[in-house]
């Protein structure tokens, strides 16, 4: 009697075990899917960005007050030798300058700190290395902005490009050169 009592428990455990691992393999793979969505609205509005900050700077080639020849969009150079890659989402350059602009949906402090220090300068040069005498200046180009974004690029001398309504507004007064 008791070995029936033992093989019912035991295959009721059995059962509720793999219900369980059931729903967990269920749930895994909504997250899964939630994750994905959320990815894809993440990344379309981060190409409606960059491509309204490209848009605007293409149609007069002028950052910071400098006039420039081309514009250029999302370079990437990965060298594995010196384990040194990068991505730039908006280039401009005109013979001796190059603006590198990098493009979010919401611009935030981090971003700034992050993305904007004598770093992007240097690595921009070895990965590109027939810009290596350039002067480069750096902007950051945003649907919206952090309060303490704002304050952090203007610090680092980093060139504002929003995005409001309709127009875009630059704020580039005291931009550094790299």
């Amino acid at each position: 009697m008791e070995d029936k009592i033992e093989k019912f428990t035991y295959e009721m455990l059995l059962q509720s075990f793999q219900e369980t691992d059931k729903k967990i393999r269920e749930l895994a793979d909504s997250i899964k899917e939630t994750n994905k969505q959320i990815f894809g609205i993440s990344s379309s509005n981060g190409d409606v960005a960059e491509d309204t900050i490209y848009n605007a700077l293409e149609q007069d080639l002028t950052f910071a007050g400098i006039k420039f020849d081309d514009i250029g969009r999302n370079w990437k150079r990965n060298l594995k030798k010196l384990k040194l890659k990068g991505e730039y989402d908006v280039i401009l350059e005109n013979g001796d300058t190059v603006a590198l602009i990098e493009t979010k949906y919401k611009v935030r402090k981090d971003d700034i700190t992050e993305l904007f220090t004598k770093e992007v300068a240097s690595k921009f040069r070895k990965l590109f290395p027939d810009y290596k005498d350039y002067k480069i200046i750096l902007g950051v180009g945003g649907m919206g902005f952090e309060k303490d974004a704002i304050k952090e690029a203007k610090k680092q001398g980093v060139g504002i490009i929003k995005v409001v309504g309709d127009k875009v507004e630059y704020h580039t007064e005291g931009i550094k050169e790299y």
